[in-house]
């Protein structure tokens, strides 16, 4: 079987979306061993200019991404289409790719995968939401074209499957559910020494996030000074972001940028999960957050609110705490001080989320139920060779 994979990003960077295209390339490998990425590489100086444009319009409190433009489009769709004609593949795979995919014409059925969709994202994101008219028509007329000829569309979250049905009219049996797995390396085994070491020292929040403003940092900053007030003993460590001027508060570490493209600074990133006693977003806004499925890998429960596709990967008094999107820091500060207050209801959270992890949340899971639609292809179209697919 021949399958084209279509993406913006580049699915042999590891650090690109989240690492999320690599791991999706890297399973579909495992399922066929005729596989071609296909990118727009000659015009990708178009999509830096875009990037340029939106870096210089959010300076002045708007967003402008024309790479949902019908021009950007249409252009780079011109270089899609002449490798997918060169290609020939019998199935492509779009990975968040819908300005690539919405001009091209091919007989192959295409398997859309994305965390949102275009409407949702313009909705809710606050940075996409300050935008014009006619750049939000086109972006919402992109994403139409994209979901109506596609296949499948596949979603990780009810969330964005919702919206594919409400606001672009989608064929509910053409949606798909498939959580994306964590981005994570080697796990340790979930034992009780494991857990004692977890919960029995400091109670080790771990904050993670690049928009400082977006994912809550404010809000988790209040919440440590309200536990440490609380007579808690607590350390909080920043990943993504350096927010501080000069020194970072007592008891806080920060780690600015880690890259999982460099194995030692992966190894730190899931040493950091390995050690954190909670995992703690306040996010204002998530599309999915794949951040909850790595900490879960890790046996650390999350406390997040309930916002976006998060309840697509956290269970609310099982993996975690789901708090409303209004929460503040003494809100959350409560949370955290009577869960850590309660060390059986906590371990049990940890195994929970492992297991959820284990069962849901992995990418073993992702490409056994990515098989099933690849298994109803069969059924509809001839493949130019018999194929058997495994897992």
């Amino acid at each position: 079987m021949k399958i084209a994979i279509v993406s913006r990003h580049d699915p042999a960077d590891v650090s690109a979306w989240s690492g999320t295209p690599y791991f999706i390339t890297r399973e579909i490998k495992k399922i066929s061993g005729d596989v071609v990425v296909v990118r727009a590489q000659k015009t990708a100086w178009l999509l830096m200019l875009t990037k340029a444009f939106r870096y210089l319009f959010r300076k002045f409190g708007s967003s402008l991404d024309l790479s949902v433009t019908d021009t950007y489009s249409k252009t780079v769709g011109k270089e899609i289409q002449k490798q997918i004609d060169e290609v020939d593949p019998e199935i492509i795979v779009g990975i968040a790719a819908s300005p690539e995919l919405a001009h091209i014409h091919t007989n192959a059925p295409i398997l859309h995968i994305s965390d949102a969709t275009y409407a949702i994202m313009t909705d809710y994101y606050p940075e996409q939401s300050r935008i014009p008219n006619w750049l939000w028509r086109e972006g919402n007329e992109i994403e139409r074209k994209v979901i109506g000829k596609s296949f499948y569309s596949i979603f990780p979250s009810q969330w964005a499957m919702n919206s594919a049905q409400k606001d672009y009219d989608a064929d509910p049996n053409k949606l798909k559910f498939i959580r994306l797995g964590a981005n994570v390396g080697s796990l340790p085994t979930i034992s009780d020494a494991y857990l004692d070491k977890k919960f029995g020292g400091k109670c080790n929040l771990l904050f993670m996030g690049k928009d400082w403003e977006r994912k809550g940092g404010n809000i988790i900053l209040s919440a440590f000074e309200h536990i440490r007030a609380a007579g808690i003993d607590a350390q909080l460590t920043i990943v993504g972001c350096n927010p501080f001027s000069g020194n970072p508060p007592k008891d806080v570490t920060v780690y600015e940028n880690l890259k999982k493209s460099e194995p030692k600074q992966f190894e730190l990133y899931n040493k950091l999960f390995s050690e954190a006693s909670l995992f703690v977003l306040p996010t204002r806004a998530e599309a999915y957050g794949l951040v909850f499925a790595e900490a879960a890998a890790f046996a650390t429960p999350a406390v997040a609110p309930t916002t976006g596709g998060v309840p697509s990967v956290v269970d609310d008094g099982k993996s975690g705490v789901l708090l409303p999107s209004s929460a503040d820091g003494k809100d959350y500060a409560d949370a955290i001080v009577k869960l850590w207050q309660d060390k059986t209801k906590l371990t049990k959270m940890a195994i929970y989320a492992h297991e959820k992890y284990m069962s849901e949340l992995n990418w073993d899971r992702w490409r056994d139920d990515f098989v099933v639609l690849l298994n109803d292809l069969q059924d509809v179209r001839p493949f130019k060779e018999e194929s058997s697919l495994g897992t």
